[in-house]
């Protein structure tokens, strides 16, 4: 691991010291945690977006849904 440097507010260092000793860890480990979170939740929002994107680009056509219903398979009740 690499070791940084980082100015963050002393409130803000004080909850994530607080935090981390009530998950028995220290706050390196916490801010990693935090971080890896933020940048998966990111990830995942930048994907949604491409994805509502495409369907506004080339919205699907009706018909197209029209013939997977008729293959679905519904289970009887």
């Amino acid at each position: 691991m690499k070791a940084i440097q980082i100015l963050m507010d002393e409130a803000l260092l004080r909850d994530l010291d607080q935090e981390a000793r009530r998950r028995g860890t220290d706050r390196s480990k916490l801010i990693r945690m935090a971080s890896a979170r933020l940048l998966r939740d990111l990830r995942r929002r930048d994907l949604e977006a491409r994805h509502r994107r495409g369907y506004v680009d080339e919205p699907q056509d009706v018909d197209e849904l029209r013939a997977w219903e008729e293959v679905q398979e519904w289970p009887e009740t």
